[in-house]
């Protein structure tokens, strides 16, 4: 589709219904997949700063360290969550739909990040039509995804350890231990400014009632997503 009839046609079918219709943004599958991974996360990144607060990181329950054995069974229950969950929902077609939209890089994801850098350096800018996500998003959910991988492997090999040191070497589990540690650092701006957009930024927050009970507002979408809209407008009204 061109973009520009693409744009045309959501602006125009936004006009003709009423701005607070609102339009299915997420299905159940990718929803569930989502907090999923994102309700142990945000344990895991909780739990795992308790590491500079020597107050916090001393506090013991049963001869344990509270917050490290938190860490520890948290990190194993998503893992498992993931394996038992998450990645059986790809088997349903809009999880796998939205997995393969998140994962499809193109020239307007590159117009979108020229736009953005253009308006960030206060110049004026016309956002590109953008269907379903916008380039900020992938890169968002592709850094999501690999920290995860990233995470969860090192974290596999800390938290045998934390329960038994039979397992790996010293030696080897004390240089993994920096990576799990840098990679969980280096990732924490990324979430924090995901969790900004989500929860505060006004333009943008309209995304978590999509993530959340899977509707947007139509008039939001028009903005923000107006090639995807165009695309849903596309469809048989039963298939929308």
């Amino acid at each position: 589709m061109d973009p520009d009839l693409g744009e045309r046609a959501a602006l125009e079918s936004a006009a003709r219904v009423p701005p607070s219709e609102d339009v299915t943004r997420f299905e159940w599958p990718t929803r569930l997949a989502h907090w999923v991974l994102a309700g142990p996360f945000l344990v895991l990144l909780l739990s795992g700063l308790t590491n500079y607060f020597p107050t916090l990181k001393a506090t013991q329950l049963a001869g344990e360290r509270l917050f490290a054995l938190l860490h520890v069974v948290t990190g194993f229950g998503a893992i498992a969550a993931i394996l038992v969950i998450a990645l059986p929902l790809l088997g349903r077609r809009s999880a796998r739909a939205d997995l393969e939209a998140v994962a499809r890089l193109g020239v307007d994801d590159y117009l979108w990040f020229q736009h953005a850098a253009l308006r960030a350096t206060g110049q004026h800018s016309v956002a590109p039509p953008v269907r379903k996500f916008n380039a900020g998003q992938k890169v968002n959910a592709l850094l999501s995804l690999g920290a995860t991988a990233l995470l969860m492997g090192s974290g596999v090999v800390l938290g045998v350890n934390f329960f038994s040191k039979r397992f790996f070497a010293a030696e080897f589990v004390e240089s993994v231990f920096p990576w799990h540690t840098w990679v969980a650092l280096l990732f924490a701006p990324v979430l924090l400014g995901h969790l900004y957009l989500a929860l505060v930024h006004p333009s943008t927050r309209e995304a978590l009632r999509g993530i959340t009970g899977g509707r947007v507002r139509r008039a939001w979408a028009a903005r923000h997503h107006p090639a995807w809209l165009a695309e849903i407008e596309a469809r048989p009204p039963g298939q929308r």
